[in-house]
């Protein structure tokens, strides 16, 4: 339930920037990193995918990160979108500017009917060739006997997801969106969800808001790194809470 006074704050909001993290698709059933009953809840098993996930893997061994990259996509196709990711599409339905970052890479948010959405580490079903730069879409027939790098059709070269690996840097033209709809004009409220918030260019877009005096508000289960920065830090799940939020922007 959420909070009389944040009720009553969320009824002159007009624009909403909203930051998720793993933790949206955690009910989708897409197992997190970080926090409670992530992949880093088993150190050795977090650094293997790390590991596997890497750019410098990737260019030394394409197979091993593609054998981690197949599991992720397949789970991505069978996943659903959940309570969370509905409530985001339809308060972007409402509002006459709303903007979603999300560091997910499993294309749940516009499954659900999100529109403007940056998808800041890319999307784990997208290809790109490391030869000619030719870029495409795995399929879902392609994905079921998927286990190590596929070639492109093109040139014969290998594909690489076109997906921010670990160690390599972020598209720019993303950046520059995320600057604009984040750092130009802050949206009258921020909402940050399911993520931990380790990475400074997810944490920094709500602190930013919070500075410059707009309403912010987190939604997680466990503290984290901009709890004590945001206006409100509500303890819960975003299937559970952002719904409740977007019943409030929508009304």
């Amino acid at each position: 339930m959420l909070p009389d006074d944040l009720r009553e704050a969320l009824r002159g909001v007009r624009t909403m920037g909203a930051i998720t993290g793993a933790g949206v698709s955690a009910e989708s059933g897409i197992q997190t990193y970080r926090g409670k009953g992530g992949l880093y809840d088993d150190p050795a098993e977090g650094d293997r995918t790390v590991d596997a996930l890497s750019g410098p893997t990737l260019r030394r061994d394409p197979d091993r990160t593609w054998h981690v990259v197949a599991e992720l996509a397949r789970r991505s196709v069978a996943a659903r979108p959940n309570p969370g990711h509905e409530a985001l599409a339809r308060i972007e339905d409402a509002l006459p500017r709303f903007v979603l970052l999300t560091q997910n890479v499993d294309g749940l948010h516009r499954a659900a009917g999100s529109r403007n959405v940056i998808d800041i580490h890319g999307d784990v079903l997208d290809t790109r060739c490391m030869t000619c730069d030719a870029t495409g879409r795995l399929t879902p027939a392609a994905l079921r006997e998927l286990d190590a790098a596929p070639a492109c059709e093109s040139c014969g070269g290998t594909l690489r997801p076109d997906a921010v690996l670990f160690g390599e840097m972020l598209p720019p033209a993303k950046v520059a969106r995320m600057q604009a709809a984040f750092y130009d004009d802050p949206p009258d409220l921020v909402v940050i969800a399911g993520t931990t918030a380790v990475f400074p260019y997810i944490a920094e877009p709500v602190v930013w808001a919070a500075q410059n005096g707009r309403l912010t508000i987190e939604v997680n289960p466990e503290p984290t790194f901009v709890s004590e920065a945001v206006g409100w830090s509500l303890r819960g799940t975003a299937g559970g809470l952002l719904p409740e939020i977007a019943d409030v922007l929508t009304s």
